[in-house]
């Protein structure tokens, strides 16, 4: 079907076809109730402001991260894999000499955004210019056209995931969804890369959530200026994970566009949230060398709960969590694994978008019980398969570790958690414990769908939880 609308494949559930061809492609494959979504092929902009910095300000960026940290760890072959999906790297510029910097691109260089922002990360430390965060890391810039779109997204984070990156960085994103985009970076999750995304620069021009910065799974980085306080341009909202700097930032530019400090030498300040992501991003690549008992979702804990606190105290939709700290990324203890991931819907867990769904949590024997964490904008819900025994029940308890979590069991034949009828749901308001019974009466066993979510209302937007399965009485 799709070779007869000269559709192009994105990934194994995703087709690009030509406008004028994708009503009848979407009529054909809803005909046979296969069709998922669909989407006009959106632009994306990148998340750099004017370049108006001057070159004399005290650009103390790399200190502010690095700060009582040890020396970088030496970069092996092995060492993680930065992806920068940004605008074609400068490869040549005398920033990346003996380096481990490299482009999949040959689209000539046409910005400065790609250079920048890999210079932010991984620049070596060779004697020409500033430092990245982690000089000399692997990092490799996976190169986007000059007007981003929806599918230039999603297309290089399959790249990105196909050559075993470990981290992905996104400084560029949409006040729309790209509903290809998220299923891509849901595919990376499940693949254990660690994903990071700028915020966004519109907090005077309406602060709208900015995508892939505000989907699940993202650490979503906004902007601080020298004395710790937000960026006047850095968007605010309750997807901010942390911040780090984001004005004043020097860095390597193509000397063809180095036009703002009016010293065509390659360098040049900048300000952004595009610079805030990759400094992020690096750390956190530095952190799974460093400490490579972590698990994926354990590295992005460590990252987030180690920020310095800035401003109010605990999180706040400014700079979330405070200020990135690689001292307190490498120090913080680590919360148990949050197994299982993706799931935070039914069709990531039942085959629908793997092909093989998730592994039963409980089929009727013994106790189980599982550590997770909901975010009520990041990770709003948790779904576990469980099976019923005939003529049994399940007692189902939710053990609140922090915030405020809920329970709810829907039915086995559910696709999707909007719209499912509810068996049961246990959402009492507080630290407290959630507990519900589901009695199968068939002469079969039964198939459901165990929940967790953050609790309407609450206080917190972040749950920690112990889920405990076993027969009931």
């Amino acid at each position: 079907m799709a070779q007869r609308f000269g559709a192009q494949r994105l990934n194994p559930g995703t087709w690009l076809v030509e406008r004028g061809k994708a009503r009848g492609f979407a009529s054909a494959l809803e005909h046979i109730d296969a069709l998922r979504f669909s989407e006009p092929n959106r632009p994306l902009r990148r998340h750099q402001g004017d370049g108006n910095a001057s070159r004399s300000e005290n650009t103390r960026w790399r200190s502010v991260v690095t700060a009582d940290a040890p020396a970088p760890p030496p970069v092996l072959s092995n060492s993680p894999l930065l992806a920068l999906i940004d605008s074609q790297l400068d490869s040549r510029h005398p920033e990346f000499a003996d380096s481990n910097v490299t482009t999949t691109g040959q689209l000539g260089v046409t910005d400065e955004h790609g250079t920048a922002t890999a210079a932010v990360a991984a620049a070596p430390r060779n004697g020409i210019g500033a430092l990245g965060v982690w000089p000399g890391m692997r990092a490799t810039n996976f190169a986007l056209p000059p007007q981003i779109t929806c599918k230039d997204s999603a297309t290089n984070i399959r790249r990105a995931v196909r050559v075993g990156a470990d981290v992905i960085n996104m400084s560029y994103g949409s006040p729309q969804l790209c509903y290809a985009e998220y299923e891509q970076l849901q595919i990376a999750t499940r693949a254990g890369v660690t994903l990071v995304a700028a915020a966004g620069n519109e907090a005077e021009t309406g602060n709208p959530l900015e995508y892939p910065a505000s989907l699940p799974h993202v650490v979503t980085v906004a902007a601080v200026n020298s004395d710790d306080t937000p960026s006047f341009f850095s968007n605010t909202n309750a997807a901010i994970d942390l911040s780090a700097p984001g004005t004043g930032i020097l860095t390597a530019v193509p000397v063809l566009f180095d036009r703002h400090d009016g010293k065509a030498d390659g360098f040049t300040v900048l300000d952004g949230t595009s610079f805030s992501a990759p400094m992020v991003a690096a750390a956190a690549a530095w952190v799974r060398q460093a400490r490579p008992d972590l698990t994926p979702d354990q590295v992005t804990q460590v990252v987030r709960l180690g920020a310095r606190d800035v401003g109010r105290r605990g999180w706040d939709s400014q700079t979330g969590f405070g200020v990135l700290s690689l001292e307190g990324a490498l120090k913080r203890k680590a919360p148990p694994p949050d197994r299982g991931e993706p799931n935070d819907d039914v069709q990531w867990v039942d085959g629908q978008a793997f092909g093989q769904p998730n592994r039963r949590l409980w089929s009727g024997r013994g106790t189980v019980t599982r550590f997770g964490m909901n975010d009520r904008y990041e990770d709003y819900a948790d779904v576990f398969r469980v099976r019923i025994p005939a003529r049994s029940s399940a007692e189902i308890t939710l053990e609140p570790r922090g915030g405020d979590p809920d329970l709810a069991v829907v039915p086995g034949n559910a696709t999707r958690l909007g719209g499912a009828p509810l068996l049961a749901r246990s959402r009492r308001t507080g630290r407290v414990t959630e507990r519900v019974v589901v009695r199968n009466d068939r002469n079969r066993a039964r198939n459901v769908y165990v929940v967790t979510y953050v609790h309407k209302g609450g206080k917190s937007l972040d749950a920690a939880y112990d889920l405990t399965i076993k027969r009931a009485p």
